[in-house]
């Protein structure tokens, strides 16, 4: 067997707009980095990982590097036990996957699959900004709301893997119905989909991120919103600061309940707005309790690319803690 250093694990972070893909050595370098989109008409997901990941592979086997494993990240719930995705809202091919069998008997190397935003907890931990930590929260901020809890060092998925499901909390009793069969879910106005469709109802025609694409709603994004609250726009600015108090008053919540030494902000949305670290700050200050000591916040330093480095992590653990239960004990 090679020594540790030498060795590679093939990570896979499936996320509802992009799929990253890359080889990651032990110490957390990353070879062949690829990335496609997730949704392709007239293309199956699930195929299209089977055929990139044989690429990779293919390259390493000419290269002479030895594999360990796959690592995957998948959004929604995630049996990670059985390697299953139970349930993922936003990529409904992936509902009742059996990602760890499909991916074993392809490749007849052994498969990790863990929710997207627990795998990037894992990743904090490992190779990011939670190194040394052992109580923090995720909130990963992309097209959806994610969210990962490590407690005492340790991964909480819940007794059904649903735990961190931050996005899918009720902050509307009144509101409209979530893609998870909720009503009133938060990703629903704390997500970059969920900023985009407030945009496309309630901005006036004048808006500056509306005239950024042309006047046609359809082509609305989070990015425009942002981008028009940067330049000052005032009807962005009154839905940024919107979503700024929703975020914050979530932020408060999952911290009263959990009381984390860290909070990392992750995510496609997250990377591109870095401001939304004074953002959220601000308004979990307003809603948490009234003392004078407010955990540390910081953004993750993951980009998509580097988002391989949570699932790959992920198996890294799974492995050492297998290697631990099987070997001797010491006597004492």
């Amino acid at each position: 067997m090679s020594d540790a250093a030498e060795q590679y694990i093939l990570g896979i972070d499936i996320g509802a707009s992009r799929t990253a893909f890359g080889l990651v050595s032990w110490d957390g370098k990353i070879f062949y980095p690829e990335i496609i989109q997730s949704k392709v008409e007239g293309a199956l997901l699930i195929d299209r990982l089977l055929s990139v990941s044989e690429k990779i592979l293919g390259r390493a086997e000419a290269e002479r590097k030895e594999v360990l494993g796959i690592g995957i990240g998948s959004p929604g719930i995630v049996n990670s036990q059985e390697g299953i995705v139970i349930a993922a809202g936003n990529l409904p091919e992936l509902f009742g996957a059996r990602l760890k069998d499909i991916f074993e008997q392809k490749f007849q190397l052994p498969v990790s699959v863990e929710n997207d935003v627990n795998a990037d907890a894992v990743g904090e931990m490992v190779f990011g900004v939670a190194k040394g930590q052992r109580h923090f929260v995720v909130f990963s901020l992309g097209t959806d709301l994610g969210g990962g809890i490590v407690i005492d060092g340790r991964l909480y998925r819940g007794a059904d893997f649903i735990a961190a499901e931050f996005g899918h909390l009720t902050l509307d009793l009144g509101g409209k119905r979530c893609v998870c069969g909720g009503y009133g879910c938060a990703r629903e106005y704390i997500s970059g989909a969920g900023l985009a469709e407030r945009g496309r109802e309630e901005l006036p025609g004048e808006s500056l991120a509306l005239k950024m694409v042309g006047g046609d709603r359809e082509k609305l994004t989070s990015k425009e919103i942002f981008q028009a609250w940067q330049k000052g726009d005032p009807d962005a600015t009154r839905l940024v600061d919107e979503f700024g108090k929703r975020f914050g008053a979530l932020v408060s919540n999952v911290m009263k309940v959990l009381d984390p030494e860290l909070v990392i902000l992750a995510g496609g949305v997250c990377r591109a707005v870095p401001e939304m670290v004074n953002l959220v700050v601000r308004w979990t200050r307003h809603y948490y309790f009234p003392i004078p000591k407010l955990p540390e916040f910081c953004l993750s330093r993951f980009t998509k690319e580097d988002s391989v480095l949570g699932p790959v992590a992920v198996f890294m653990v799974e492995r050492r803690s297998d290697q631990s239960a099987c070997s001797p004990k010491k006597n004492k």
